[in-house]
């Protein structure tokens, strides 16, 4: 689902006046490709903590934010072997920086703003909309309505404002995906 989240809400960026011409086609095919690796640092965190149920301690949370840093590791060394491959270098920044947030309070490295890959701001709507309507361990999922909210509820704090502005112009679009690609639908 993430990976047509990411394509949608570039293409669109695209086709929004401004800031946004850099989005070229090659940029959304890049996405669409390289978002599903945005957790693949998920594989160096034990069960314990990823598939707990209940809400994570310090020390916990702590372990889970290096998954950020594990992935683009992982990825870097793939890159080593394919130097200069586009898709890659955008999936070690989505891995690593998918969770810094644009006031800068995020992580693992505290960007703020522009300064965080636009592949990363993209991938934050999208990886928050996905887990809000999810079913995890810890918490049971949010129908579309609050998750929009939610998001709104982060723009200019955790999400670029401009972003969420055309999210919300698109999100029943993210609706539909999400129940069409439901991986526990009827």
């Amino acid at each position: 689902r993430v990976r047509t989240f990411c394509r949608i809400l570039a293409e669109t960026l695209a086709a929004t006046p401004g800031r946004f011409a850099t989005i070229t086609p090659a940029f959304i095919e890049a996405i669409y490709h390289a978002s599903p690796l945005h957790d693949v640092g998920k594989v160096g965190i034990v069960d314990s903590i990823l598939l707990k149920p209940g809400r994570l301690n310090d020390e916990e949370f702590a372990v889970m934010k290096e998954h950020t840093l594990i992935g683009a590791r992982t990825l870097e060394s793939v890159l080593k072997r394919y130097p200069g491959n586009f898709l890659i270098e955008m999936g070690i920044d989505i891995a690593r920086h998918h969770h810094e947030k644009w006031n800068g309070k995020g992580y693992p490295d505290g960007l703020a703003g522009e300064d965080i890959p636009l592949s990363a701001r993209i991938m934050a709507v999208a990886d928050i909309y996905d887990a809000l309507r999810s079913r995890r361990p810890y918490k049971e999922p949010y129908p579309h309505d609050r998750a929009v909210d939610i998001i709104r509820g982060e723009s200019g704090v955790t999400l670029e404002p401009a972003i969420v502005e055309v999210f919300n112009t698109i999100h029943l679009r993210f609706e539909s995906i999400f129940a069409e690609l439901d991986d526990h639908a009827a």
